[in-house]
């Protein structure tokens, strides 16, 4: 039986996670690590937002009743948008993209 965890936590949608495991066989996997880490502190900064009020980072828009929010990871060529479920104390990562200039990906 899994612990029950208390925290935030962040999920990745099946797309972005296609994108997240593609980092991590290209060569790109210290890229992919950073990005795990990323997404795990993100949901923990979200979460604090949400429980003080504030707005999530990230630029939020509206899509069909659910607020996305929008981000950039600067300096490593990522975009990715995310969703928050306050109830199930989470958000969802969809939309990964993934600049590379790497030719063997091309």
């Amino acid at each position: 039986m899994r612990p029950v965890s208390r925290g935030w936590q962040a999920v990745a949608e099946l797309k972005a996670a296609e994108v997240l495991h593609a980092m991590g066989t290209s060569g790109s996997g210290e890229l992919h690590d950073q990005m795990v880490l990323f997404f795990r502190a993100l949901a923990l900064e979200v979460g604090d937002s949400v429980e003080s009020g504030k707005t999530p980072p990230g630029l939020p828009m509206e899509i069909d009743d659910v607020i996305w929010y929008s981000v950039a990871v600067p300096r490593e060529g990522v975009f990715f948008s995310y969703s928050v479920y306050p109830g199930e104390r989470q958000i969802r990562i969809c939309d990964l993209i993934w600049l590379t200039l790497d030719p063997d990906l091309l």
